[in-house]
């Protein structure tokens, strides 16, 4: 999976729908699209997410009514067992995307975690060593756990798509 698609609980399958739609009118042909075990998430598997998200985006705001059930699309770097070492493994290899000069913010989105937030925000924060900011971050550290795996992200700000501040701000 490279990207998380959230729907409200309940409407999975028309999210599913709605998002292969819009991935086929980008342009993009290879769109695996996989239900989780987890209400409102989808896992996503496309060519090229950073332009899909990038079409979105554009989309959403010149149809902003065309897009209903999808709420989030989130960039996934790296997916991983959820075990400490290896989540702080990605992160450390993901973490030469944030500047010397930028800031960043861990974010842990956890769904049947075997570890406490703040476990995983003090194992992940000694591996960065970057200045923490957490009202306006360059860079956010997001952790998303769904019990046995974790996906592991690295983005600036927008780079996490929400359909709802995007139709706020049309």
């Amino acid at each position: 999976m490279n990207l998380i698609v959230t729907s409200a609980k309940g409407l999975e399958a028309r999210a599913s729908v709605e998002f292969k739609e819009v991935a086929l009118l980008s342009g993009i042909r290879k769109v695996t699209i996989e239900r989780s075990a987890y209400d409102g998430v989808l896992e996503v598997e496309v060519e090229n997410p950073k332009a899909l998200l990038s079409f979105i985006s554009e989309f959403v705001r010149s149809e902003p009514f065309k897009v209903r059930f999808v709420m989030r699309v989130i960039p996934v770097g790296r997916v991983v067992d959820t075990k400490i070492e290896e989540i702080v493994g990605a992160v450390t290899e993901l973490a030469p995307s944030i500047g010397t000069a930028e800031s960043f913010r861990i974010t842990i989105e956890a769904r049947d975690s075997p570890y406490s937030d703040k476990q995983l925000i003090d194992a992940i924060a000694d591996a960065v060593d970057r200045k923490v900011s957490l009202d306006s971050p360059d860079k956010i550290v997001l952790i998303q756990i769904f019990g046995e795996y974790t996906g592991v992200s690295i983005l600036a700000p927008n780079e996490i798509l929400s359909i709802t501040k995007l139709k706020r701000a049309t």
